[in-house]
C-alpha cells in the first residue's frame, strides 16, 4: 500500500513539474519568488519520497516530516510573497528566523540526498564563515552578521535560495530535461542507436566508433555523463566485447564518449543554460561557440580509437550486422523532427524555452507510431508516462543542486569572499595567465570528483572566472574553460564517475579503464587551453573565416599527432623516439604563430615519411583483444 502511494506521489509531482516546466515559463508570467518556490516545492517529494523503499523505523516518518515541512515553507513564500518582498530580507520575528533556518537545513539535506555530500558540506562551511568570519583577522575577515540577518537574506530574498540559479532551473533547465525525456521515450533513442551503427559500424574499430557517434547524439538530449553511459553503453559495450575488444577498453571508450555529450550542442546539459545567464550571452551563441571544440573532442576520441584498432588489428562489423538504410532513416526521424523544431526556432530568435516547448510538442504525434511507423496508439500513455517519470527525478536533482549552490553564491556575494578569492588566485599566479589557468583546471577537476558537472561548474566559475577575466580572458572563453574541465573530471582518477559506471557494466577493472580513458582523451585536456589563447576556435568571439579555418587545421593536426604520440601508433607502431617526436610536433601545432606552424609542418612531413627510424617493424598484438 505504501509503495503504491509513493509511486503515485512521485508521478503526480513529476507531472506537476512537467506541466510547470512546459507551460508556465512560455505562456504565463509568474513572479520570480513564486515561480522558484513552486519549482522547488514540487521537487521536494521527489527528493525525499520518490524512489524510496518503504521501511519501518525512524526513516519513513523523517522523510514524511521533511517533505511536509519543506512544502509548508515553500507554500508560505508563495502565499505571502508580496509581504516578503516588502521586508527586503529583514525577518519580523523569531518564527521567521526558525522557518528560514529549517528551509536552509532542508536544502542542505536535499543536496545530500540527491548528490554526494561534498556540495552541501561546502555550503555548510560557507554558512559557518558567514556567521563567524568576523573573528578572522585581516583580509579574509568580514563585518559581523547575526543568524537572523543570514537567514533573512537566504530565505526571504531572491538573492538567496530563491536566486538566479534556482530561477534558471525552473525557467530553462527543466523544460529541456523533459524535452530530452520525451525525445528518448518516443523513439529518438532507437534512432540514435541505429544511425550510429549504420554510419560507423563497418569502419576499423567500428563498434567503438559507434559508441562515440551514439554518445555524441544522445548527449544532445541527456547532459549527464552517467545517464549517457548507462543508456548508450547498454548496447555499445556488449557490441565491443563481442568484436574482441578488451572489456576495460570498451568501458573507457563509452566513458570518454559519454562525458563529451555534455559539451555537444545544441543542448550541452544544464551547465550551458546557467552559463548563458551568468555571462548574459544568448544560449544559441554559446552553442555556436562550443561547436568546434566539441567536434574536436569527439574527433580526438575517434582518432584514438582508430590508432588502437590499427595497432591491434581490430575490425568493424560485418555488412549483415548493420541495420538497413531504410530502417535507419525511418527511425532517425524520431529525433530529427524535434531537433529541427528546436534549431529552427532558436535561429529565428525565439527564446530557448519557447523552442524547447514546441520541440517537445512535436514528439507527441510521433508517440502514436513505433520506429517502424506502425500504429501504436495504445502505447501512447505508457510512453508519455515513462517520459514524465524519467524527467521528474532529473529535474528534482538539478533543483537541489541549484538551491544548494545558491547558498554558496549568496554568501560569496554578501561577504565579499568571491572577490577576495579571485584576487588571491591572481596574486598566487603572479599575474601569469598560464598559471591561473592551471590552478583553475586543478580546482575544477578536484571539485568535479565529488559532484555532478553542473555543481562543479557553478562552484568553480564563481571564484575562478573573475580571476581569468581580470587577466584579460573573454568572459565566454573563461566560462567555457571552467565548464570543460568540470566535465573532464568525470574521467579523471581517482574519483571518476563515468569510468566507475562503465567499468561496472563491462565487468572491467576500473583502474585499467581509467588508464585507457586518459590515453583516449589526453589531447582533449589541451582544448580549453587552446581556445583561451586562440579565440577564433570559438567562432563568435574573434576572427574571420580564414582565422577560424587556420585554428581548426592547427587544432586538428595537434589532436592527431598528440593522440598518436600518447598511444604509440601513427602509420604504424612508433618507437619511443618516434613517440616523443610526434608529441613535440603536436605541441608545435598548438601555438598560433606562423613560425611554429612551419616547424610543425616540417615535423609532420618527416614523421609521415621516415619509416625506418621512427617506426617499429613488428607491431604489438592483443593489447585490446579479449584473449590478452
Amino acid at each position: 500500500m505504501r509503495a503504491r502511494l509513493l509511486q503515485s506521489i512521485s508521478f503526480l509531482c513529476s507531472l506537476g513539474l512537467a506541466l510547470f516546466a512546459l507551460f508556465l515559463p512560455v505562456y504565463a508570467f509568474v513572479p520570480n519568488l513564486i515561480e522558484r518556490a513552486l519549482h522547488f516545492g514540487l521537487a521536494i517529494p521527489l527528493i525525499f519520497l520518490a524512489g524510496k523503499k518503504p521501511t519501518s523505523g525512524w526513516r519513513w516518518p523523517l522523510d514524511v516530516a521533511l517533505t511536509i515541512t519543506g512544502l509548508s515553507l515553500c507554500g508560505y513564500v508563495i502565499a505571502d510573497f508580496q509581504a516578503i518582498l516588502d521586508q527586503y530580507g529583514v525577518v519580523t520575528g523569531p518564527l521567521q528566523t526558525v522557518m528560514g533556518l529549517l528551509m536552509i537545513l532542508i536544502v542542505l539535506e536535499a543536496g545530500r540526498r540527491m548528490i554526494r555530500p561534498i556540495l552541501p558540506s561546502i555550503a555548510l562551511l560557507f554558512l559557518l564563515y558567514a556567521l563567524y568570519g568576523h573573528h578572522i583577522p585581516g583580509y579574509f575577515g568580514h563585518v559581523k552578521y547575526d543568524l537572523a540577518q543570514i537567514v533573512g537574506m537566504l530565505y526571504l530574498t531572491t538573492g538567496g535560495i530563491w536566486g538566479q540559479l534556482t530561477g534558471i532551473s525552473a525557467n530553462i533547465i527543466a523544460i529541456f530535461v523533459f524535452m530530452g525525456a520525451f525525445v528518448g521515450e518516443t523513439g529518438g533513442g532507437t534512432g540514435f542507436r541505429l544511425l550510429s551503427i549504420r554510419t560507423a559500424g563497418r569502419l576499423r574499430g567500428g563498434p567503438a566508433k559507434v559508441a562515440t557517434v551514439a554518445s555524441a547524439m544522445f548527449g544532445t538530449i541527456s547532459g549527464s555523463a552517467s545517464a549517457n553511459v548507462v543508456t548508450t553503453g547498454a548496447f555499445t559495450i556488449p557490441m565491443m566485447k563481442k568484436m574482441g575488444f578488451r572489456p576495460a577498453f570498451a568501458a573507457a571508450v563509452e566513458a570518454v564518449a559519454s562525458t563529451g555529450g555534455q559539451i555537444m550542442p545544441p543542448i550541452m546539459g544544464a551547465g550551458a543554460f546557467i552559463m548563458a545567464e551568468l555571462t548574459q550571452t544568448p544560449y544559441l551563441k554559446i552553442a555556436i561557440a562550443a561547436l568546434i571544440p566539441s567536434l574536436l573532442y569527439y574527433f580526438t576520441c575517434w582518432v584514438g580509437i582508430h590508432f588502437f584498432a590499427m595497432r591491434d588489428g581490430l575490425r568493424g562489423l560485418d555488412a549483415g550486422e548493420l541495420p538497413a538504410w531504410r530502417e535507419t532513416l525511418r527511425a532517425s526521424a524520431f529525433f530529427a523532427v524535434p531537433f529541427v523544431f528546436l534549431l529552427a526556432l532558436l535561429i529565428m530568435g525565439y527564446t530557448p524555452q519557447y523552442a524547447a516547448f514546441w520541440a517537445t510538442i512535436s514528439t507527441l504525434p510521433l508517440a502514436f507510431v513505433g520506429t517502424d511507423w506502425r500504429w501504436e496508439g495504445r502505447a501512447v500513455p505508457g510512453k508519455i508516462g515513462r517520459a514524465i517519470k524519467e524527467g521528474g527525478p532529473q529535474v528534482a536533482m538539478i533543483a537541489s543542486i541549484c538551491a544548494c549552490a545558491q547558498i554558496i553564491i549568496a554568501i560569496l556575494s554578501h561577504t565579499g569572499l568571491g572577490v577576495k578569492i579571485s584576487t588571491t588566485i591572481v596574486e598566487l599566479s603572479g599575474g601569469s595567465l598560464f598559471l591561473t589557468l592551471l590552478f583553475t583546471m586543478i580546482t575544477c577537476i578536484i571539485l568535479g570528483m565529488e559532484v555532478p558537472t553542473t555543481a562543479a561548474y557553478i562552484m568553480a566559475v564563481i571564484v575562478a572566472a573573475p580571476a581569468l577575466i581580470r587577466l584579460g580572458v573573454h568572459p565566454l572563453a573563461a566560462h567555457l574553460f571552467v565548464f570543460y574541465f568540470a566535465i573532464l573530471s568525470a574521467i579523471t582518477p581517482p574519483v571518476c564517475g563515468a569510468v566507475y559506471i562503465a567499468a561496472g557494466m563491462a565487468g572491467a577493472d576500473w583502474l585499467e579503464t581509467a588508464r585507457y580513458s586518459l590515453r583516449l582523451s589526453y589531447a582533449a585536456f589541451l582544448l580549453p587551453f587552446v581556445f583561451v589563447y586562440d579565440y577564433s576556435m570559438l567562432i563568435i568571439i574573434d576572427g574571420g573565416p580564414i582565422a577560424i579555418l587556420a585554428s581548426v587545421i592547427r587544432s586538428t593536426m595537434a589532436m592527431v599527432t598528440l593522440s598518436a604520440g600518447f598511444i604509440g601508433q601513427l602509420r604504424g607502431p612508433l618507437t619511443w623516439t618516434g613517440r616523443c617526436l610526434v608529441i613535440v610536433v603536436g605541441i608545435l601545432w598548438i601555438v598560433p604563430h606562423w613560425a611554429w606552424d612551419l616547424l610543425a609542418v616540417i615535423g609532420s612531413v618527416f614523421v609521415l615519411l621516415d619509416r625506418t627510424r621512427l617506426y617499429r617493424r613488428e607491431s604489438s598484438t592483443g593489447a585490446l583483444s579479449g584473449s590478452a
